[in-house]
């Protein structure tokens, strides 16, 4: 009779990792679902709207990027080839630097003003972010990040992931588009930056004019505001 050992299996199991970051950045319509379940909703329809198959090996450069797409990314041991986070809140970074040990993952602390989640921040430069060591990613994402700049900073970021994106990558990102708009207005004037709107034919200039061609406009869903598709000139 054979032994058992003759059909044990020496393929070890994948390897399990969990993380819980006390944080949640996400509006309430959003927040009354896991994390990880629109997060991964989230993350599979960027794939197809970019044409990934999947993340398997891309580089994805995730600005403004809260604990969201790491806990899923990680909780659900999904494949990247890299992804690097880089947000204004010190406290989100600090504890994803400290939580996430896997080589795939780095978070940076990005110090740039703005006046609804940073007012004491500082200035940044179209390289900033190459300071970082954040170059040749296939693509970069904002979600609820366009939401809350005004025209000039919308600029400085868009200039800022040009220069981490290799030639002909590609942008996807969020923002609050209203036609009835002249180019941009604040929704709310007593609190500057919780809601910008902006008239889409001008955003998609603003970004033509900071190198990014927009090809697709997608309306928006329950899980985030209209997504525009871009490509880098």
């Amino acid at each position: 009779m054979a032994s058992y050992r003759s059909i044990l299996s020496t393929d070890a199991p994948p390897a399990f990792a969990f993380i819980d970051p006390p944080f949640d950045f996400n509006s309430a319509t959003v927040s009354k679902f896991p994390p990880e379940v629109t997060g991964s909703l989230v993350l599979r329809s960027l794939c197809r709207r970019l044409g990934w198959e999947s993340l398997s090996g891309k580089r994805l450069l995730d600005f403004g990027c809260g604990v969201r797409f790491a806990r899923t990314l990680v909780n659900l041991g999904m494949e990247i080839g890299t992804y690097a986070g880089v947000d204004v809140n010190a406290d989100a970074i600090g504890w994803l630097q400290a939580h996430v040990a896997d080589p795939r993952f780095r978070f940076h602390r990005l110090d740039m003003k703005n006046h609804l989640f940073n007012p004491d921040g500082g200035m940044v430069q179209a390289d900033t972010l190459r300071h970082f060591g954040l170059t040749e990613f296939d693509a970069a994402c904002m979600f609820s990040v366009i939401t809350h700049q005004d025209p000039d900073d919308t600029r400085m970021i868009l200039r800022m992931l040009r220069a981490c994106v290799v030639t002909h990558g590609q942008l996807y990102f969020t923002a609050f588009i209203d036609e009835s708009v002249d180019q941009y207005a604040e929704k709310y004037i007593e609190k500057r930056s919780a809601w910008c709107n902006y008239n889409p034919d001008y955003l998609v200039d603003l970004a033509r004019e900071e190198g990014w061609a927009v090809q697709t406009l997608y309306p928006g869903s329950e899980l985030h505001q209209p997504a525009f598709v871009c490509r880098r000139m």
